[in-house]
């Protein structure tokens, strides 16, 4: 198992930026989130900050955890921990001959993306608060009790959880996000990183920085 910090930084318009894969690497020429693997005794954010630093020229001021999901390519099994960020400085330079640049995510990128990154790009867009009027968030109750078909007319969809095995499940069933109570939520995460975005139940708007540096994508306030 290979442990990658991968990051999704976010510019104020809402795009992120996307790299394509240097000529002598695997899957050259695919377009993926920028990152590397970790070193000996690095944490995910110092591994994630030099990775950005020496490949693409930028500095990367702060990070929080978003989710940790695996994936097993022909020559490598990797964990990717992926982290956001909207505080970094500077503009991206290409240093290893790969191209680079913002995209919102309903545009493409000039070449493929690797598999696992399709879907994550959409998943970066998912508002940090969630809101119940809005018509892009479809929320399953009953996802966990039954085979769901995913409702293609929604851009994402999510489930309600109370346990690890309902949030593995919704891994499993390729769900965008989960909601959690308050109480539950440091017993969800699996080795202190979530495993799919997670939003906090009743949790006001005021209350967003604090519980995304524990590792949650957004906050759910009472209606």
């Amino acid at each position: 198992m290979v442990d990658v910090a991968v990051g999704v930084l976010i510019r104020e318009d809402g795009r992120v930026l996307l790299s394509s894969r240097p000529e002598g690497k695997p899957y050259a020429g695919y377009w993926e989130f920028p990152g590397g693997k970790l070193e000996a005794d690095e944490t995910v954010h110092d591994a994630l900050a030099r990775e950005l630093r020496e490949e693409l020229g930028l500095e990367l001021l702060d990070s929080t955890p978003w989710f940790v999901t695996e994936h097993r390519y022909e020559h490598a099994h990797v964990r990717l921990h992926f982290r956001r960020s909207h505080h970094f400085k500077g503009t991206p330079e290409c240093r290893e001959g790969q191209q680079c640049g913002w995209f919102a995510s309903n545009e493409r990128t000039p070449g493929l993306l690797l598999p696992v990154d399709q879907a994550i790009v959409n998943r970066a867009s998912l508002p940090e608060v969630f809101d119940d009027r809005t018509d892009t968030l479809t929320l399953s109750r009953t996802a966990l009790q039954a085979t769901v078909v995913r409702d293609r007319k929604a851009r994402w969809v999510g489930a309600r959880v109370e346990t690890l095995d309902d949030v593995l499940k919704a891994v499993a069933m390729a769900f965008d996000f989960v909601i959690v109570e308050p109480e539950n939520f440091d017993a969800l995460l699996v080795d202190g990183e979530p495993r799919i975005p997670t939003y906090v139940n009743r949790a006001p708007a005021a209350d967003l920085e604090k519980w995304q540096k524990k590792g949650a994508h957004g906050v759910k306030p009472e209606a």
